[in-house]
């Protein structure tokens, strides 16, 4: 049996590197060639290979995961691919914004190579990822990174503040992602931005997907496939009134590995995550969203922000996707598949922003900033990307509502989140929700289901150990479903675990 070279791992059979490799040498009047022997990269949607030319110079072909690994349906793929190449030809037209030029690409994969792609130039530098950019709670930095200082990141927030004020300089008559029609002109379609469309919300059926003629339309839609996602797709790992702990809130690593061991095993008990009443919780969530979002519009007023319009925004701009040089000069920016016009009031990088967008004049009010800060809230909660959905909610609906749970408590978080648990009762025991949280119920797995999942979450169910953790976790589940004030947060697996240090030095006198 003949072993596929190890560049052809992720690829599909129909994949022919032949034709790749004829088609690149033809745009190019150039030899050229590929490494059999090197695996291909890999990301959440696509994964690249790359040609490299005689001369030097190397390209980078990349196609949509497919198969078992395929994150979209079939036809979403094919329009945010089709949409990317006409963002990438858009912004490199109109901008000095360092993004890849595209040599060919196919949308789908009904052509000689076999598989939708684009075969674009390979970026320069290294990805920041490849750096530190904060120091890890508890655990020394990965062998061979390199920690930035305040300065390096300073100077790597400037340029992408002055990137950010181009894009907020592209502006729209609708809301939507960039497109080609049918004489190759460019225009504003249905909105493929991951909050639609990730995650099988591409499948969820009666969301408007746009375009938008305005902020109002946008932000009902986004706030319609939040509730919907809730109601019919798969939780995990959220759990509402159980965010996941974060290294950063405890002393030490190991208080830390504590905390998520008993959080897993809360969740565990009940199957809480999939549960009607979790998800009830998120519906909930998405209601108050709702009635915020008149305080959420910017209603695009020129004096505040520079023109009325939509401006083109950059939806997944994180540390793997911006390029540096050795200098720390952002040198290239990937993935622009998603990118749509959107709410201008996205965080930008304020200082450079303001400066570049305006020749050095303030362009935006400090009421555009506030629901600037108020929209990536929003945004972490509707992506459901969040682990700490909880607390998101709670600086949202502080900044919404000032006067209601504003302030910080003495932990520096929001004061909101301790006046959440009431409001969600009180919401929970409306007519509308009792009636839904039944209606949810009926997707809830059996009792039997239930255990049988709950003994296959604990590793040696039956031995002494495993049982005194699932009787602690019985017992707040227990102490859940009689306080409904109960968050299980830090405070309550640090009050564990201070107790339990008790009880054992009580136990050694």
């Amino acid at each position: 049996m003949t072993t596929r070279p190890v560049v052809f791992r992720y690829a599909p059979s129909q994949f022919d590197l032949d034709a790749l490799l004829l088609l690149a040498s033809r745009l190019r009047q150039q030899p050229c060639s590929c490494n059999k022997s090197k695996p291909p990269l890999a990301g959440s949607l696509n994964w690249a290979i790359f040609v490299s030319f005689d001369d030097g110079v190397e390209w980078a072909f990349r196609s949509p995961d497919s198969g078992r690994r395929a994150f979209l349906s079939d036809e979403y793929t094919s329009r945010i691919l089709a949409s990317e190449v006409a963002t990438l030809e858009y912004v490199k037209r109109h901008s000095s914004i360092p993004v890849p030029e595209v040599f060919a690409y196919s949308a789908s994969g009904d052509n000689d190579i076999g598989v939708p792609y684009i075969l674009m130039s390979k970026a320069h530098g290294r990805p920041l990822s490849t750096y530190g950019w904060l120091p890890p709670a508890h655990q020394p930095l990965a062998e061979g990174t390199t920690l930035l200082s305040e300065w390096d990141k300073r100077k790597i927030l400037s340029q992408l503040g002055a990137i950010t004020a181009q894009l907020s300089q592209l502006r729209f008559d609708k809301i939507g992602s960039l497109s080609h029609d049918s004489a190759g002109n460019f225009t504003i379609g249905e909105c493929l931005s991951p909050w639609l469309t990730w995650q099988q919300r591409d499948l969820l059926a009666n969301i408007d997907r746009g375009p938008y003629d305005d902020e109002t339309a946008y932000l009902e839609s986004l706030m319609s496939v939040y509730i919907a996602h809730a109601k019919e797709l798969p939780m995990t790992p959220h759990a509402f009134f159980a965010p996941i702990p974060d290294p950063a809130e405890y002393p030490s690593w190991a208080s830390f590995r504590a905390a998520a061991s008993r959080w897993n095993n809360f969740v565990a008990v009940g199957q809480k995550i999939d549960h009607s009443r979790n998800r009830l919780a998120y519906c909930i969530a998405g209601q108050i969203m709702r009635k915020m979002i008149p305080r959420l519009r910017s209603d695009a007023p020129a004096d505040e922000d520079g023109g009325g319009g939509f401006p083109l925004g950059h939806p997944d701009l994180h540390l793997g996707n911006i390029f540096v040089d050795d200098a720390l000069n952002v040198t290239w920016l990937l993935h622009t598949r998603d990118s749509s016009t959107e709410n201008p009031l996205v965080a930008a990088f304020r200082a450079v922003f303001e400066r570049a967008a305006s020749g050095g004049e303030p362009a935006v009010g400090p009421g555009t900033w506030q629901r600037a800060a108020m929209m990536q809230h929003l945004q972490r909660l509707i992506r459901m990307l969040s682990t700490r959905d909880y607390h998101d909610f709670a600086a949202l609906y502080a900044l919404a509502h000032p006067g209601q749970g504003g302030g910080k408590d003495d932990d520096g978080e929001s004061a909101a989140r301790d006046v959440l648990p009431a409001l969600f009762s009180e919401r929970a025991r409306r007519d509308e929700n009792k009636k839904l949280l039944g209606e949810l119920g009926e997707d809830d797995w059996p009792r039997d289901e239930v255990e049988r999942q709950e003994r296959a979450s604990f590793v040696r169910p039956s031995s002494p150990a495993t049982q005194e953790k699932l009787a602690v976790a019985r017992k707040l589940t227990l102490l859940a479903e009689m306080n409904e004030r109960l968050v299980a947060d830090r405070r309550l697996w640090r009050w564990i675990e201070d107790a339990m240090e008790d009880v054992g030095d009580v136990a050694r006198v």
